[in-house]
């Protein structure tokens, strides 16, 4: 249990821990909430690089943390996106894009799990990450004008269904070839 304890995996719990007061603080919906939301996600979406980063370079790497790290994303951006979908700011339906595809996602590496196969994550899908991080945060900045936030969350979407379909592709090939 104890060995788990290392500083990249404190920074993945901080990114869980900080996701529910991002949400409280977007529900709140004042200029100034918005303002500490758009930099406690900052934060959090630093962490999502850094952890992976200084475990890999620490030689820390730990079972809890390849488990913890994914988790924690969805639930920073699923969490975050639910919340700005409750004041309006986002369509339901983005939310339910990057829902599905995250579901679609994690069932099919379980899959490929049970059979030994490894589904790394690829090029598209650190960027669609990527993408997601930087149009949340165009949504929450209250300077940002709305057509901006909201073309970058058709990106996101966009990215988001390109990486589903290349995680789809890319596992059905590596179940073909460990059958």
């Amino acid at each position: 249990m104890f060995r788990s304890v290392n500083p990249a995996n404190v920074m993945t719990a901080l990114r869980v821990l900080l996701a529910p007061v991002i949400v409280v603080l977007l529900i709140v919906n004042t200029t100034t909430s918005r303002w500490w939301a758009l930099a406690l996600f900052i934060i959090a979406s630093l962490t999502d690089t850094a952890d992976g980063w200084l475990a890999r370079r620490r030689g820390q790497v730990t079972s809890w943390g390849k488990l913890a790290d994914p988790a924690a994303d969805k639930i920073l951006v699923l969490g975050t996106l639910a919340a700005l979908v409750w004041i309006g700011d986002v369509a339901w339906w983005v939310l339910a894009v990057v829902a599905l595809r995250e579901l679609a996602v994690t069932v099919q590496r379980q899959m490929l799990a049970q059979r030994g196969v490894v589904m790394a994550a690829s090029i598209w899908g650190k960027l669609k990450t990527v993408s997601q991080l930087v149009a949340i945060c165009l949504v929450i900045a209250p300077v940002v004008p709305d057509a901006v936030g909201t073309a970058a969350l058709y990106i996101a979407v966009l990215l988001t269904i390109g990486s589903g379909l290349d995680y789809a592709v890319r596992g059905s090939r590596r179940a073909r070839a460990a059958a």
